[in-house]
């Protein structure tokens, strides 16, 4: 019997672990989970750059049997679809940090002075894909609340940005299941 393996989305100061496995979750600027909630959007901003909350990802094991889940990785498509002045930075973590700004204007810049768990500075999400996927630290042989580094990623909103919705964006997790 294959491992059931879920995504989860952490957010607040607990952290609270919402699972996002088959829907829609949102980057914002507030501290959420959200499907399609706009109430606090990223602002086109005047000058400079507004931020999503980062949003922090999670691999959680539920089931397993006789078997290992290892070999994760991350990636995009490749293409940036969010749009002109738009774009999406990350970097795994090896510990979670609360994401922080002003909610309903812009999230504080995900750096590694600003979350002292980054495995390194952010970089470009779009630069890896299926044939050249982000390598994810992990590995487990049994039910876990969550395990392996987390996959951290932010939207960028620059001043050339259009307002409204931008276009979405898959995110992929793949991992190595020898339980099956």
């Amino acid at each position: 019997m294959a491992a059931t393996v879920l995504i989860r989305r952490l957010t607040g100061a607990g952290p609270t672990l919402t699972d996002i496995t088959s829907i829609n979750t949102r980057a914002n600027a507030e501290d959420a989970h959200t499907t399609a909630g706009t109430s606090n959007s990223i602002l086109v901003p005047s000058a400079g750059t507004n931020y999503s909350y980062w949003v922090t990802t999670r691999l959680d094991v539920t089931a397993i049997t006789a078997g290992t889940v290892n070999n994760i990785k991350w990636y995009t498509d490749g293409a940036n679809n969010l749009g002109t002045g738009v774009t999406m930075k990350m970097n795994t973590a090896s510990s979670y940090v609360q994401a922080t700004g002003t909610a309903g204007t812009s999230g504080t810049q995900l750096t590694t002075g600003n979350h002292a768990g980054l495995a390194g500075a952010p970089t470009d999400a779009f630069a890896f894909t299926s044939g050249s996927p982000k390598s994810v630290s992990g590995t487990t042989s049994s039910v876990s609340s969550t395990f392996a580094d987390m996959v951290v990623y932010q939207i960028e909103v620059g001043t050339t940005a259009a307002a409204g919705a931008t276009g979405s964006e898959t995110l992929t997790w793949q991992y190595d299941d020898t339980s099956s």
